[in-house]
């Protein structure tokens, strides 16, 4: 192990050690450290406090944990594995930088554990990682419902607020959106409009027991990019945006390691975790090409596509600004209105949606999905199928409530 490893580990630990007095009563303890044998280890023991340390020693070594090692780490983080030991491999995946194999091992992890949505036939989810910091209006949230305006089937998944001023579920809520439905209702309720969205605190509720590690470490971690590939309902079409370019291409070969998708995108825009007017976008496109029934064989394409090619000019980010729930959501509302009026917020969602419909495949382009997209908006679907969803959960919501009074 060479000196900066040494330093990573040596900056692990002590992050560890401090991390474990804001747990451990106030009494002395004294930390013994020893020298790993340089041998890749495998776990085999199921006690709480020791579950993790065969990961632990292979990652301080300098190894990569393979698909199956990391997916049964992580396992063991949704059970509840200990706290301290938590973090320190959060932070050792962090420093060493977390391969393709290592983020499919997390996913699947999180999907055997999620309270999975069982629903029919092709979905689209488009969903981003967050992070970019614009706050903007909700753009990948509308493009979804103009997405299923122009006849997608949608799974949305989504959460509150973390990392901007307003979350997918926010909005929707400040909508009238009844947003915390169950597998069964969420099912329903796509049934009833063709849309639904799925909360992650209900579909992947094992999450609770990182939350705590994941707030007093106060940094970025795997997790934060775990959410756009762990669609409850195994969304076989997924538009993913990322912030940080370094990401596409890690989980573009997550999503083959795992083999749920048929056709997703992982989209890198320009100061956004989507594709805007801002600027071009750079794309990784994953399709499974093998016959139905067949196993997944995944031909990937990396491409850039330029919001000019489609009549849609340039903007600047003020001009997609949002604001807070309500704020947000009265933008929302406008941005799915009818008609042929436009802005640099109406481009965004056609441009969205438009990348949704290719993935989905109701277009064989991009651009003719952005023309479909852009001519199901005028007609006024989009707002139609808003005032549904909002009156399908609400009522589907209601009855629940009726059935167990």
């Amino acid at each position: 192990m060479g000196n900066f490893s040494r330093l990573v580990v040596a900056s692990v630990i002590l992050s560890s050690a401090n991390f474990c007095s804001s747990f451990a009563p106030k009494t002395a303890t004294t930390f013994v450290t020893k020298q790993i044998p340089s041998r890749r280890p495998t776990a085999t023991t199921t006690s709480c406090s020791a579950t993790l340390k065969p990961y632990l020693n292979t990652l301080i070594e300098g190894n990569d944990l393979t698909t199956s090692e990391t997916q049964s780490a992580f396992d063991e983080i949704l059970a509840g594995a200990d706290e301290v030991q938590v973090g320190a491999l959060l932070m050792l995946l962090r420093a060493k930088g977390e391969t393709p194999k290592e983020i499919a091992g997390m996913v699947k992890s999180m999907n055997a554990a999620c309270n999975s949505v069982t629903i029919p036939g092709k979905l689209l989810d488009i969903v981003g990682t967050g992070g970019d910091g614009a706050d903007t209006i909700n753009i990948s949230t509308a493009s979804v419902v103009l997405a299923a305006a122009a006849g997608c089937t949608v799974a949305k998944a989504g959460n509150r607020s973390v990392s901007s001023a307003c979350g997918s579920a926010d909005v929707l809520e400040a909508l009238g959106v009844i947003v915390d439905l169950n597998p069964e209702q969420v099912a329903e309720c796509v049934k009833e409009c063709g849309i639904a969205f799925m909360f992650a605190p209900v579909n992947h509720s094992s999450m609770k027991a990182v939350a705590p590690v994941r707030a007093r470490l106060g940094i970025r971690s795997c997790f934060n990019i775990l959410g756009p590939m762990t669609n409850a309902a195994g969304a076989q079409h997924a538009v993913i945006g990322v912030f940080e370019e370094e990401l596409a291409p890690i989980m573009a070969s997550a999503l083959k390691e795992v083999g749920r998708v048929d056709h997703a995108v992982v989209i890198h825009g320009v100061g956004l975790d989507e594709i805007s007017p801002l600027g071009p976008a750079t794309i990784l496109e994953v399709k499974n090409v093998a016959p139905p029934g067949e196993p997944k064989v995944y031909e990937e394409n990396k491409f850039t596509f330029d919001p000019l090619d489609v009549g849609i000019p340039r903007c600047v980010v003020e001009d997609l600004k949002g604001g807070g729930p309500e704020q947000n959501a009265e933008e929302f509302r406008k941005v799915l209105l009818g008609g042929e009026h436009t802005n640099a917020k109406r481009d965004s969602i056609c441009l969205n949606a438009g990348v949704g419909c290719y993935v989905y495949g109701l277009t064989d382009s991009i651009a003719d999905g952005v023309a479909l997209a852009r001519t199901t908006l005028e007609s006024g679907k989009a707002e139609d199928v808003l005032k549904t969803w909002i009156k399908a959960s609400t009522a589907i919501a209601g009855a629940a409530v009726e059935a167990d009074i």
